[in-house]
């Protein structure tokens, strides 16, 4: 067998098509064997009918008046009707015949017949062909008087006719079987249509063509369904590419100014001999080794919270002493650059939390808050609950962010023309985002160039507090 032969028979159309044709083939040959089996007892039935109760009328004559009256009725009868047509056997309780009619030119029935068995009131039998006779379907009794009567009729032409229907049976179920074939095969090629435009993209997007998506047929089934979720799958892969690349290209921008000024102040450094030179230098370098060192660590945890790889420390938090926290320490920063920071909860406010990653996210709002705010500006940090959500809200009356910023600032990397001019790695948002994403929460802004901004997240409210556990 050549190996196309056998993937031939290996592939799924192959053993679709098989399936398809033997439950079509096999449905098809049950209802022949169904509509025979209904023909040959309702033909059957109608000579036994007649028989069972031409035997049943002589038993009773047998049991009322005795065997020789039964002889005599059967004898006048005989004159009287027609009914050479049958076999006709009557034995005493000594197994003496006392009479054996049959049809002209016919042979007599065998001296042994089948006998009944006692649960049985008629026993119905064919005796086999013989040379010279013809097939004949025997009906045998008990008498009361415990002889034995023997009925029959010949069955040759009702067996012809059974037989030519199974001639016919057996001559219709090959352009079934090969209905069965085609029909499955059309099936099965319909079915794996959408399979097929599968394999097509996975081969066109494994060439290079990453724009490639499964053509959608437009059923409504689980197949189609299949492939619309695999476009998207091949829309979301290609949106992280691109931001993969928007990301790659954005630290290496960024790592190229600290690793710049790194390399300038090692050449300084090894171009003078005075002590105090050369510890300015290497402090440089340290400073610009932390931020790039800083800018890593942020990027992988902003990579971990939105894969779900983020290890988080749960547990029962207080969200509004969280906030007073962080803003007692950023209270002097604050002071020292003319702001004024407000801080106002309707605690306590209990989360199921990472504590340290929470003041992170609060760290950075607070931080990008009073950077952004002048001198003689207000910071306002509000927490409260509405619902089954904590809700904190930290505004400023900043210079705000413009429109075409707006969707981009949680984006990694990403700094606003304004905030250019500020030192930062532009990754504050990001890791705000993702940490909120990682705890279930979410995060929006509104703000207004020149009037300022407001950042408001969400957690959901714990489900108990400790209070609660206590009791």
């Amino acid at each position: 067998m050549s190996l196309r032969s056998r993937a031939l028979f290996r592939s799924t159309t192959f053993r679709l098509t098989a399936r398809y044709s033997l439950i079509f083939i096999s449905s098809a040959l049950i209802l022949f064997v169904l509509a025979y089996s209904l023909l040959s007892d309702a033909v059957r039935e109608g000579d036994r009918s007649s028989m069972a109760q031409k035997i049943k009328e002589y038993a009773s004559i047998d049991q009322k008046k005795g065997l020789a009256a039964l002889l005599e009725f059967i004898r006048i009868e005989r004159e009287n009707y027609d009914y050479e047509d049958y076999y006709l056997r009557i034995s005493d309780a000594d197994g003496t015949q006392r009479i054996n009619l049959t049809p002209s030119d016919q042979e007599p029935l065998p001296e042994v017949l089948p006998v009944p068995s006692p649960e049985q009131t008629i026993q119905w039998s064919i005796l086999p062909e013989r040379r010279g006779a013809t097939l004949v379907e025997i009906a045998t009794r008990e008498l009361p008087d415990g002889g034995l009567i023997a009925m029959g009729k010949d069955a040759s032409d009702r067996e012809q006719l059974l037989r030519q229907f199974r001639v016919i049976f057996a001559g219709i179920m090959v352009p079934v079987a090969l209905v069965g074939l085609a029909a499955g095969f059309v099936l099965a090629r319909r079915m794996l249509k959408p399979i097929q435009g599968l394999i097509d993209t996975v081969r066109a997007i494994d060439t290079g063509r990453l724009d490639a998506r499964v053509p959608d047929v437009g059923a409504d089934d689980e197949l189609n369904e299949l492939a619309r979720l695999f476009n998207a799958m091949l829309d979301k892969i290609k949106t992280l590419l691109t931001g993969m690349r928007e990301a790659l290209d954005n630290v290496g921008h960024d790592l190229r100014t600290p690793a710049t000024r790194t390399l300038a102040a090692v050449e300084v450094a090894a171009t003078k001999s005075d002590p105090e030179a050369l510890r300015e230098a290497l402090l440089d370098c340290a400073e610009e080794t932390r931020r790039m060192v800083s800018m890593l660590g942020i990027l992988m945890d902003i990579s971990e919270a939105e894969t779900g790889a983020m290890r988080l420390r749960l547990g029962q938090a207080d969200m509004a002493a969280l906030v007073a926290e962080t803003v007692e320490l950023y209270q002097y920063a604050a002071e020292e650059k003319g702001v004024a920071l407000s801080f106002a909860a309707e605690g306590p406010l209990w989360v199921t939390a990472d504590a340290d990653r929470i003041r992170q996210v609060l760290a950075n709002l607070l931080d990008n808050a009073v950077k952004y705010t002048p001198p003689g500006g207000r910071v306002a940090v509000t927490a409260s609950r509405k619902g089954t959500d904590i809700v904190v809200s930290v505004a400023d009356s900043g210079e705000g962010i413009s429109p075409d910023d707006i969707p981009r600032i949680f984006d990694r990397l990403y700094r606003a023309d304004k905030s250019r001019s500020r030192r930062g790695l532009g990754l504050g948002l990001s890791l705000v985002r993702a940490v909120l994403y990682a705890h279930g929460g979410a995060i929006d802004v509104h703000s207004t160039p020149g009037v300022g901004s407001r950042f408001q997240f969400t957690l959901p409210v714990a489900g108990a507090t400790p209070a609660d556990k206590v009791a």
